[in-house]
């Protein structure tokens, strides 16, 4: 298990009254080298998306600060978790500088002063009974051509004027955004979890979503949305404990987190007898 590309940070069933994110408006903590080699990476980067797709802009996001599962009204079950997320400041400058180019600097100044936009993506589940995620375009700035799972990071625009923050609403805006989808359409909507993946150490929230549409229906509709131009492709594996492994092994570029996602489906579809067996497998 110890080469599983992510660590699994939190794992449950989690409907949208289950997940409480709060606010934590300190900084991220740093030092002037810190900062400098943050403008230093990101001004190359821009020197490097000149003249390609790559879209970079510096917009507020919202970083990991910490989390807890706590148990609702004294319940003992799985049903009566909760999720509660801490966020605080950060824009997707630090997140370029850190996370994405910046690994080096983990050793030196620790996990804590990295950037760590939460990510907010779903893996979406057919009617026809096939998980299907997005093969990334060139205009990404990291992970282009994976298969990832679709969506974005929490932004400071997902914080309301009352302080509250919705990763529903995120997941939701990302998903009508890359694949025409209404909210009203993601049925069995859940967050499963949180996952940090091991090569850009960025915190990931995931979600999951039952659609009434089949694999080719999704398709059509993807070729449609409006930000259609962040994947090339849509692919899809049987909903099966016998699919996923094969899949992963076969599929070509696919990024940690979408193995991550695989995972907690499965460990929460079919159990822990599924996920171990399935670990040693992908090792």
């Amino acid at each position: 298990m110890g080469a599983l590309p992510f660590d699994i940070l939190a794992c449950g069933w989690f409907r949208p009254d289950k997940v409480r994110v709060r606010f934590d408006a300190r900084p991220r903590p740093s030092t002037a080298e810190l900062d400098a080699a943050i403008e230093a990476e990101w001004q190359r980067q821009l020197r490097l998306a000149q003249g390609t797709n790559r879209v970079l802009f510096n917009g507020e996001l919202l970083r990991y600060v910490g989390h807890a599962i706590q148990r609702a009204g004294g319940g003992s079950g799985a049903d009566e978790e909760v999720f509660e997320l801490t966020v605080g400041p950060t824009c997707y400058r630090d997140f370029v500088g850190t996370n994405l180019f910046g690994g080096r600097h983990l050793s030196k100044y620790g996990w804590e002063m990295f950037s760590n936009a939460v990510g907010t993506t779903a893996t979406l589940l057919t009617v026809d009974n096939r998980i299907c995620y997005g093969r990334r375009s060139d205009r990404v700035s990291f992970h282009a051509a994976h298969v990832h799972t679709f969506g974005g990071a929490l932004e400071a625009a997902d914080r309301a004027a009352d302080g509250s923050i919705d990763a529903f609403a995120s997941v939701a805006r990302e998903l009508t955004e890359e694949l025409g989808l209404s909210r009203r359409e993601l049925s069995e909507f859940a967050c499963v979890g949180m996952i940090r993946d091991k090569e850009i150490h960025q915190p990931e929230m995931l979600f999951e979503a039952r659609l009434n549409l089949t694999a080719d229906e999704l398709y059509r509709r993807w070729d449609e949305a409006e930000a259609c131009d962040e994947h090339d492709d849509i692919v899809s594996l049987a909903n099966e404990p016998d699919a996923i492994v094969p899949f992963i092994k076969s599929c070509g570029l696919i990024a940690p987190v979408a193995i991550g996602a695989l995972f907690l489906h499965g460990r929460l579809a079919w159990g822990e007898e599924w996920f171990l067996p399935a670990a040693d497998q992908l090792n």
